[in-house]
């Protein structure tokens, strides 16, 4: 196998451009979205249930994590978990594989939470009119936390069919066969 590309977007961008970034996309998607339901579901809008709305903000991350491992658990042998704390408090859990991971799967791997939560959280907001702007609100905070995963998504589309994408310290290489 032979490195075809390698992919580090947080020594590339920035740490800081990343998080404008993600900050940026997670206020576009909580402006259309709750706009787009606000129309079609014109309701009164609560404020209870404040509680659930920051257990389950607590819990998005630890979920988005646990489904970003589903496509890969023929893997859980080969795979190390780490958790950082990162601005004196905020854990990180970091998952990495040591073996080469195709590129398909790896994508799945990529984008599964996006296309698992967000509409599941959508769907909740239509079906709880009073209470979209939690659901909205949910949504967008998780789209942020995917913005990196879409990156990496984006930059893995134009890589080899047969690619397979083994993860490194950093950041993630694209190997093809010689």
């Amino acid at each position: 196998m032979k490195c075809w590309r390698t992919f580090d977007f947080e020594k590339r961008y920035g740490f800081n451009k990343i998080v404008i970034y993600s900050v940026l996309l997670a206020l576009m998607f909580f402006s259309f979205s709750f706009a787009f339901l606000q129309s079609l579901f014109s309701e009164t809008l609560y404020s209870g249930y404040f509680h659930f709305f920051l257990v389950a903000l607590l819990a998005l991350y630890p979920l988005h994590k646990l489904i970003h491992l589903l496509p890969v658990l023929r893997y859980v042998a080969q795979m190390k978990c780490q958790c950082k704390i990162t601005c004196f408090c905020l854990p990180v859990f970091s998952i990495n594989i040591k073996e080469p991971i195709p590129k398909n799967r790896f994508m799945i791997s990529l984008v599964l939470p996006f296309f698992i939560i967000n509409p599941v959280l959508l769907v909740c907001g239509a079906l709880f009119p009073h209470y979209i702007h939690y659901f909205t609100m949910l949504a967008a905070y998780h789209t942020g936390m995917c913005a990196i995963d879409l990156l990496y998504v984006k930059a893995l589309l134009t890589s080899p069919k047969y690619a397979v994408i083994e993860e490194h310290d950093r950041g993630y290489e694209i190997l093809i066969p010689e």
